[in-house]
């Protein structure tokens, strides 16, 4: 945790970055104000003065955020860990919207999870300088750390669930005769008794003290329990806590830094008095009392009481470090948490920054194949207006970067996943549009005129696709985790700047390049010319083929059970292995020799990190299958470690183990106390990533059993000059201290240690997913697919005027989800079957996971884009005519073919560029999206159009073949 000043510095330098950042912004937008006009002008069009002045601000405003600005990662890129915490007692917890002041409160405070995160908030990252994410998650708490690891980890870890609850004490003294009695009480008093009363007033309490602290003090009276040794404090009548602090900052005395408090003017009374009746006996000034200062209920220091004390004070102590110091003096100053949270996260998830890195090599080479891919079939097919796309594209792009980092907002995974669907997606307007521009010039449509026309009527058209896709956008944001969440926020300013660079900028440029003459004419390719397919009549054979590929999925969803299910959804464990260089496997050898394990029905799933052949990560959730009673058993198992030794079994012999090097032992003497010191160096070497290391508690176990094993009577010290008291960080480097032991016996000690670690895989990264976490993911997802159907059918109803448009909708969209989930169903099964088919279309066991839940919703809005295209058609075909015909929706499809096609392959290209090249961190992601554009551009002709028909109940045509006779468009 950095010093206080050096946080506030770091915050003033962020602060003068943003506001130069912000002054150049400003001052770029004025003078493109200016260099708009001056255009307009010179061309000779001073009605488009504001808009060229529109677009120019824009662009120049995102390239300087862009160029100048800061680009966040979430943790999923950066590294960083998630953890999600629930309230020590649940009954504090009162129901959203209730208010927890009016709350029956019992015996113990009312809190809300929204009061939780912003007292959580005001410790972690009161600036907002760290970027941490602190929010109510189901009925817990989520925090999202990003670039955290080791030492800093696990300082917010403390300060989350410190309580930050300070109280002053005066210890019991056996010197002093007012102590007798109370201490006699309390030494009698059973082990698990805590508090001592004599009558109704408790008088003392025994509480937990730091060893390290009060080592060879026998000034207190102490106690030894089968947990940790506990200390007596005495139990006053002024009760002075933390509620009377009004601050706390860091000092020193000497060389060693201390806590400095001062307190208001009510706790400056009681603390005066508290001290002044505990000062020094009058003829004996060498016998001192103590004032015993708790923090969350454990002793941590207790100095000498030599003077009255009133508004200020000191905390200190021999083994207090500066961190530590930082530590309390954060908590302090945030306060008391409402609740105490559970010390232990039901789930926490870390991701290296070395898997973060090359993720995002993956996407940046996804990015740029598939915008290259899209720009070259927009500029061989459309040509010049092909080219006028390219630059709509290339803006849309430049503009979203530029809102992300003007928001602060980070980019995760799925959220560079959604700047890939981008590109794909805002073609989709430019196609909407050209194609009219089409329908214009077939008809016979002078260049300016078909120009207009193909503009204004393919914008409610646009807009109507582009709303229902950010319905789902905003449900993604508002429902979902950190991650899922980039995702939304780069899908929905995708499809805003979608729709102003192509309705806006990129009408523009069309106005004044036909103005001034620099175009005479348009020319498009086809890919398939005028049309008359009578799909309404094939509506029955569409329908039967659907039914089975729904009844297949359904089947395979049913076959695999829970293990369709991510642990997102089904909790359990992720652990990640490393193969030696010389017993490296593909992807297929790995996942057959876990299937031989009993990790095969326990919702196998294994991920290869990078292409190195050599590291996979392994989710399983080892409670599957298991009865209610067993479910509650398997809560308290440590699942990680059981899953680390399967896969150790599986792959005895193969997978990579710990180098050690020991150093040459030394003998030390401080003081009275001698001993032997020896340094031990592990895991140094390229195979090796930078966190396999081990951490100060596994080590220190390991070390006391050798210890016991060669009958060595000591105590060892683990020590690293990062290691911070009680964190988890594995380091590499450790110094290893035996007090009464010879060099050659330190040495002999340390060589079993090698000898040990070298025989034991390593495995980097493991965490644990529970299953309550799980559960509120489940309810989640299936609320967030409700509420966008229940959106697009509201907004489809009030659009057209008719709920069947809306609820035919809704029954392509739940069928273009139930073909998508079979088919992730059905992959398992594929990859089971046929291998040689699964390897070359890199199928996988693809698993119901966050990101594939994103793809879903994704889908529905894609899906509800080609239908509304079509719809819109529907509706201009029909014109005042009571009656809906299927001639009239055939028309209509068939004049909506071309840009149905042509959209579909443009975003299909995108997501399989994704699909193929994306990395395996959105391999399922890009799969469901792959599925759901093919079935959503089927659906479109084959479902929703015929639904509309049967709900609207018309009768159709007595014409046996579909009439095009209405509209002269190209088809």
């Amino acid at each position: 945790a950095p010093d206080a000043a050096d946080g506030e510095a770091d915050a003033a330098a962020a602060d003068d970055s943003s506001l130069a950042l912000g002054l150049g912004v400003l001052a770029a937008v004025v003078l493109a104000v200016v260099a708009g006009n001056w255009l307009a002008m010179k061309i000779n069009m001073r009605e488009h003065g504001w808009k060229l002045a529109t677009i120019l601000a824009t662009f120049v405003a995102a390239i300087i955020s862009v160029t100048l600005g800061e680009f966040k990662l979430g943790p999923d890129l950066a590294g960083g860990t998630t953890l999600i915490y629930e309230l020590e007692d649940s009954r504090q917890l009162v129901e959203e919207g209730v208010d927890p002041d009016a709350a029956p409160a019992g015996d113990k405070r009312k809190v809300s999870l929204e009061q939780m995160s912003d007292a959580i908030k005001q410790r972690v990252d009161p600036a907002g300088q760290k970027e941490v994410t602190i929010r109510p998650y189901g009925k817990a708490i989520e925090v999202i750390i990003p670039r955290a690891s080791g030492d800093d980890l696990e300082y917010v870890k403390r300060q989350i669930t410190d309580l930050g609850q300070l109280e002053f004490r005066i210890t019991a003294d056996r010197k002093w005769r007012a102590d007798e009695n109370v201490i006699a009480r309390a030494t009698a008093a059973p082990k698990s008794q805590k508090a001592i009363k004599q009558g109704d007033q408790v008088v003392a309490r025994w509480v937990p003290y730091r060893e390290e602290e009060f080592a060879g003090d026998r000034s207190i009276v102490t106690r030894t329990t089968t947990g940790r040794p506990e200390a007596l404090v005495l139990i006053d009548r002024y009760n002075v806590t933390g509620e009377y602090l009004t601050n706390a900052r860091k000092g020193f005395d000497g060389p060693r830094p201390i806590v400095e408090f001062a307190f208001n003017n009510k706790g400056a009374a009681y603390f005066s008095r508290l001290t002044r009746e505990n000062l020094p006996r009058p003829g004996n000034q060498n016998l001192k009392r103590r004032l015993g200062i708790l923090l969350n209920n454990e002793l941590i220091s207790a100095p000498n009481i030599n003077s009255e004390i009133g508004a200020r004070g000191q905390i200190s102590g021999s083994t207090m470090t500066e961190k530590e110091v930082d530590r309390i003096i954060s908590v302090l100053n945030a306060g008391s948490l409402p609740a105490a949270l559970n010390k232990t996260p039901l789930s926490e998830e870390s991701v290296s920054p070395a898997l973060g890195a090359a993720t995002v090599e993956k996407a940046k080479y996804a990015i740029s194949v598939s915008l290259v891919a899209v720009l070259v079939f927009m500029a061989l097919y459309y040509r010049y207006a092909g080219m006028i796309a390219c630059l709509a594209l290339a803006a849309n792009l430049l503009l979203v970067l530029g809102l992300m980092v003007m928001m602060g907002a980070a980019f995760t995974l799925p959220g560079l996943a959604g700047l890939v669907l981008t590109v794909g997606m805002s073609v989709d307007a430019n196609v909407l549009i050209f194609e009219r521009i089409r329908e214009e010039l077939d008809r016979g449509a002078a260049l300016r005129m078909a120009i207009r026309n193909g503009f204004s009527r393919a914008t409610t058209t646009i807009v109507d696709a582009n709303v229902t896709t950010l319905i789902a956008g905003g449900v993604l944001y508002a429902v979902g985790k950190d991650n899922i969440v980039g995702f939304a926020v780069t899908l929905i300013l995708g499809v805003l700047m979608s729709m102003y660079t192509a309705i806006f900028c990129s009408r523009v440029i069309f106005d004044i390049a036909e103005r001034r003459r620099w175009i005479k004419e348009l020319n498009f390719s086809r890919i398939v010319g005028k049309t008359s397919i009578d799909f309404i009549g094939k509506r029955q054979i569409a329908a039967v083929l659907s039914v089975i590929a729904i009844g297949i999925g359904l089947f395979s969803v049913v076959s695999r059970q829970s293990g369709i299910l991510n642990i997102d959804f089904t909790g359990g464990s992720s652990v990640t292995m490393v193969l030696q260089e010389e017993a490296k496997m593909p992807f297929k050898e790995v996942d057959a020799t876990l299937r031989e394990t009993e990790l095969v029905d326990k919702d196998l799933l294994v991920v290869e990190q990078g292409e190195t052949n050599t590291r996979y990560t392994i989710n399983s959730n080892l409670a599957a299958g298991l009865s209610k009673e067993e479910l509650a058993e398997a809560e308290d198992r440590d699942i990680v470690a059981e899953t680390e030794e399967i896969i150790a079994a599986a792959f005895e012999g193969k997978l990579l183990t710990s180098s050690v090097e020991v150093g040459e032992a030394e003998a030390f003497a401080e003081g009275d106390f001698t001993g032997a010191t020896v340094d031990i160096t592990l895991n140094d070497g390229p195979e090796y990533g930078e966190g396999d290391g081990v951490s100060h508690d596994a080590l220190k176990d390991r070390v006391k059993q050798i210890l016991a094993e060669q009958d060595f009577n000591t105590e060892p010290t683990v020590e690293n000059p990062a290691y911070v008291q009680g964190s988890g960080q594995r380091f590499k480097n450790w110094t290893l201290r035996f007090g009464g032991l010879e060099p050659e016996q330190a040495t002999a000690v340390a060589e079993q240690l090698k000898t040990e670690l070298e025989s034991q895989p390593i495995f980097p990264l493991a965490s644990r997913i529970g299953g309550k976490v799980a559960g509120d993911l489940k309810w989640l997802g299936l609320q967030a697919i409700a509420l966008s159907l229940l959106g697009i059918v509201a907004y489809v109803w009030f659009r057209f005027q008719n709920v069947a448009f809306g609820l035919a909708a809704v029954v392509a969209l739940v069928h273009d989800v139930l073909i998508t989930l079979g088919a992730i169903a059905v992959s398992a099964y594929v990859v089971k079957a046929l291998p040689p088919l699964a390897e070359a279309l890199q199928i996988d066991a693809f698993q119901i996971s966050l990101p594939i839940l994103a793809a879903f919703l994704t889908i529905i809005g894609y899906s509800l884009n080609d239908t509304i295209v079509v719809f819109d058609r529907i509706r201009e075909v029909r014109g005042k005519s009571p009656n809906l015909t299927g001639d009239m929706i055939n028309t209509s499809i068939n004049q909506t073919l071309s840009r149905t096609l042509l959209t579909s392959l443009t975003t299909l290209i995108v997501v399989g560029i994704l699909y193929f090249f994306g990395g395996p961190g959105i391999h399922g992601f890009a799969f469901a999206l792959v599925i759901g554009v093919i079935v959503g551009t089927y659906s479109s002709i084959f479902i929703a159009s015929p639904a509309l028909l049967a709900m609207v109940g018309a009768e159709k045509s007595s014409s046996a073949s579909p009439s095009v006779s209405k509209a002269s468009g190209a088809a």
